[in-house]
């Protein structure tokens, strides 16, 4: 006889049981409280079901957190770890259904089997899919995949790739990306993460030669060429429960074919030398980041609330070995609440600011900040299509910039939560409106001021759509990945 605790499933109505009553969720979002707390039961061991790819240490790591362990004791029918456990194995994102029970042993009713029955999602999942045209690049495609849970391990395996087909530009050659990926949180005797990952990226980054800024026909753009091969190593380690340091090193060969004095063509037929954002020929791109987030996402499922915050900086010097000399400052912070008809409501906010030559790639490119424009996919630039000037500050005048800030507020209605499904598991109907704005260096803002225009323009970052949850990943079929995609 197996007597149920919680379930991430809707329950029916209560029902009866030789020691009182069972009690299930109301819904996947806020589990029903009993009053009467009920008698005492001793844990005398713990027995796992369901499970396939995730391991036994993963599970049993968090029911050792909330103590409910062999030898504990537990309160029937309703012991509020019980919710805990089952909340933070659903924040994990490995299992779609978990349900907790009890089952008495033979000839003791005060010792029970305490019995964790799960039913698994796919941990291969997709992280992103490239697919799209540009009047630039008529056609791009590539895929990320990972693996979020090795051999059982809790190791992170991926790679991603992305193709483009001939840009739209004379002499310009097809741009594409590789990478291979693998994160270990945390080893198995310290509580130490490591991370690697390498890559190689073939570029043929487009810039203007005449025209208007804020006209993206490719005839008035010429192209350069440039090849990155590197890699990174890191190592992250807690300071508390929450709170995470992380320190990385970055290190890339570059390979560039820059023209000989570039220039552009001004609508005033003024001739305006060109800084192309790299050194020329081959050298030496690398730099040290270090990294702080505060992160209290898995308090979403037990209180109704919860964020997170990260401080990155990043540094390239001759200290490092590179041939760059800039430090790279990013801040972003998101936090999450439900209101009380089960909606939830999600304000953000980002920033950014870059003291010293970066290379092009590492700059704040404004396609990256807009909602409806085409942004940057594996650091390869495929569109010459600038943000669409909604409020007429001239945002549509902006490419790389290096300060940025951008704000968020997001509104999710939740439409359907499936368990026992092997396709959709769920889906969100949301909206967010956002504003951002991006500037360039000291020398651009002077020209900017000169010129009498804005030097922080502000741009709009407004989506509506449909979040689905999928065993492969979640993914957005929104108004602004549509624009994004499209040849506009």
């Amino acid at each position: 006889m197996a007597l149920g605790l919680a379930t991430v499933a809707a329950a029916g109505p209560v029902q009866a049981s030789p020691w009182g009553v069972v009690w299930g969720d109301v819904d996947a979002s806020g589990p029903e409280r009993v009053a009467d707390r009920g008698r005492v039961l001793r844990i005398d061991r713990v027995r796992i079901t369901g499970r396939e790819q995730v391991s036994d240490r993963q599970i049993l790591t968090i029911l050792e957190r909330e103590g409910l362990v062999a030898g504990a004791e537990m309160l029937w029918p309703q012991d509020d770890r019980v919710d805990h456990v089952r909340d933070r194995l659903r924040a994990t994102g490995y299992f779609k259904r978990v349900t907790l029970q009890v089952e008495p042993l033979p000839h003791d009713d005060e010792r029970v089997v305490l019995v964790v029955d799960v039913a698994e999602r796919s941990t291969v999942s997709i992280s992103d899919i490239y697919a799209g045209g540009s009047e630039l690049t008529p056609f791009r495609g590539g895929i990320a995949l990972a693996e979020r849970n090795f051999l059982g391990r809790g190791v992170l395996l991926g790679g991603a790739f992305i193709w483009g087909s001939q840009p739209k530009i004379g002499k310009s050659r097809r741009q594409q990306a590789y990478k291979v990926f693998a994160e270990a949180p945390r080893l198995r005797s310290a509580p130490l993460g490591l991370l690697a990952s390498g890559w190689f990226v073939s570029a043929s980054e487009p810039y203007r030669v005449a025209g208007a800024e804020n006209d993206p026909t490719p005839s008035l753009f010429r192209s350069f060429e440039y090849d990155r091969i590197g890699g990174q190593v890191g190592v992250s380690f807690p300071l508390t429960v929450r709170l995470e340091l992380a320190a990385d090193y970055t290190f890339e060969i570059i390979e560039s074919f820059l023209p000989t004095e570039p220039v552009r063509v001004t609508e005033s037929e003024d001739v305006v030398a060109l800084d192309l954002g790299l050194r020329d020929g081959v050298h030496r791109h690398t730099s040290v980041d270090f990294s702080l987030s505060y992160d209290a996402r898995d308090e979403l499922f037990l209180v109704g609330k919860g964020g997170r915050i990260v401080l990155d900086v990043q540094a390239s010097s001759a200290a490092t070995g590179s041939q760059y000399e800039y430090i790279k400052l990013v801040a972003a912070g998101a936090y999450s609440f439900r209101l009380p008809w089960r909606h939830w409501l999600t304000p953000s906010a980002s920033g950014g600011q870059i003291s010293g030559k970066a290379p092009i790639f590492e700059q704040f490119y404004s396609g990256d900040l807009s909602a409806w424009t085409p942004g940057r996919e594996q650091g390869l630039r495929y569109s010459t299509r600038n943000p669409i000037d909604v409020f007429g500050t001239g945002i549509d005048n902006r490419e790389y910039g290096t300060l940025f800030g951008r704000v968020d507020l997001e509104y999710a209605w939740p439409l359907f939560r499936r368990t026992r499904t092997r396709g959709v598991y769920g889906g969100d109907l949301y909206l967010s409106l956002g504003v951002f704005t991006l500037m360039g260096d000291a020398a651009e803002r002077s020209r900017r001021r000169n010129a009498d225009q804005r030097l922080a323009p502000i741009g709009a970052a407004a989506d509506l759509g449909i979040r689905l949850d999928t065993a492969l990943g979640t993914f957005n079929v929104s108004v602004g990945n549509v624009l994004r995609r499209t040849p506009l």
